[in-house]
């Protein structure tokens, strides 16, 4: 990196990064495409992915092999490469205390995006306040400008403590303070294929754009005002003439495939995939977009939440799980549950609340609950949302995604369906 100067744009927070930075690399080669701009297509984030990331090495496995091959690549570029990008867009992920110090040391973001904190991670950390303590530093140590979520408490505790330029964002309901904001969502079905849009109206400072997109969640229109104001950051930077008409955009996004994803599903139903992860706010950001979906598109339409157990939380994992009661209750038909931390308290947590203890499914494992929701999408008048939401790590919600899909081909689009994960899969479901 100081060999080749190459300009950096950093990711960090707990939640959203990967979305963030891919809207942000997607806007900028849309309308700057005489400069090299990089960032990896893969989930690499911490300090093992973000050195690959910066050596455009794409393909790691855990194995020895592997490993050999990655050192010899990197090697070999550090002697020989010529420059290939003068843009990065990396993400600063950390899961454990002091991982940030290591990953300022590789890479100083030019450019800084802080996404929110949550409380997932606090089973390393300790809560999400020690969390922000680490992510921070990454603040600290950015070099020109910061854009910060206004919808995010962290975000506000962090401002005055930033010493350079700093933006606002919005991810959530209007609010005429941040720098971006956006308003007047209203979703169609696409003419040319058979896909969900969204229109809105975008605020950077005093300019007012009219954007029309794929990205359906709110938090996504919040990263597509950071990508243009980066945009026209970098262009007044590096003396960029772009011919860009500003009036109404058409933006068409691709995030990696299991980060909010529309499948058509078994019985006419419709799924919405985000089984790569989950933490408390994004759990409830999902369910608040297919229910806004819903009311504009679906109104006849039932909403089944398929939910598996979310991970790395710490002390908090039983006051999370059971928090979500109150938000879900008003909004699925059905819930379907699966793995201990979702059986033993937001079940419990949802009869509280007086939800109809028929309509609460509860399963050991992923493929158990998908021939369930197979067998009752079957039944007259079930026409379904089905929302899919968990956490990785031995849990692996997407084999049954795989089981409700229409359309066999979709299968490729889902996540962790490498030969090594798929050995490990058969193994956990053959116990």
């Amino acid at each position: 990196m100081r060999k080749h100067k190459a300009y950096i744009i950093g990711i960090n927070g707990s939640v959203g990064k990967t979305s963030c930075r891919m809207i942000i690399y997607q806007t900028l080669i849309k309308f700057i495409p005489d400069k090299k701009i990089y960032t990896s297509s893969k989930n690499f984030n911490w300090e093992l992915w973000l050195s690959l990331s910066i050596f455009q090495i794409e393909k790691w496995e855990p194995n020895l092999i592997c490993f050999i091959k990655t050192f010899f690549q990197s090697a070999f570029k550090l002697c020989f490469w010529k420059k290939s990008y003068d843009i990065i867009i990396l993400e600063y992920g950390i899961d454990h205390p002091w991982e940030m110090d290591f990953i300022l040391k590789i890479a100083k973001p030019h450019i800084g995006v802080f996404t929110a904190i949550d409380s997932v991670h606090s089973l390393q950390f300790g809560s999400p306040q020690d969390i922000a303590n680490d992510e921070i530093k990454m603040i600290k140590n950015t070099l020109e400008m910061w854009f910060l979520n206004e919808n995010d408490p962290w975000a506000l505790w962090l401002k005055n403590q930033i010493k350079i330029d700093y933006l606002t964002y919005q991810t959530q309901w209007h609010n005429i303070i941040a720098d971006i904001k956006f308003a007047d969502e209203k979703f169609f079905i696409s003419d040319l294929h058979w896909d969900i849009w969204v229109q809105f109206d975008l605020w950077i400072k005093d300019k007012k754009l009219k954007i029309k997109t794929n990205l359906l969640w709110k938090e996504n229109y919040g990263y597509i005002g950071v990508g243009l104001a980066i945009l026209e950051i970098i262009n007044y930077k590096f003396e960029i003439r772009n011919e860009i008409i500003w009036n109404d955009l058409i933006l068409n996004y691709k995030l990696q495939p299991w980060r909010f994803s529309i499948f058509h599903g078994v019985e006419d139903s419709i799924i919405f995939d985000s089984s790569y992860n989950a933490s408390p706010l994004s759990i409830r950001k999902v369910i608040d977009t297919v229910y806004n979906i819903k009311q504009n598109l679906f109104s006849n339409r039932k909403v089944w939440l398929l939910l598996w157990d979310m991970r790395e939380l710490g002390d908090w994992t039983e006051r999370e799980h059971r928090l979500l009661a109150s938000y879900v209750s008003q909004v699925a038909d059905r819930i379907f549950l699966v793995w201990e931390n979702m059986i033993n308290h937001l079940a419990d947590e949802l009869v509280k609340f007086w939800y109809e203890e028929k309509n609460i499914y509860k399963f050991d494992k992923s493929r158990d609950a998908a021939q369930s929701i197979k067998k009752l999408l079957k039944e007259p008048g079930n026409e379904v949302l089905l929302v899919c939401k968990w956490s990785q790590n031995t849990i692996f919600l997407e084999e049954a995604v795989k089981m409700l899909l229409k359309d066999p081909e979709d299968q490729k689009e889902l996540t962790r369906q490498s030969k090594w994960r798929m050995k490990k899969k058969h193994s956990f479901f053959s116990s």
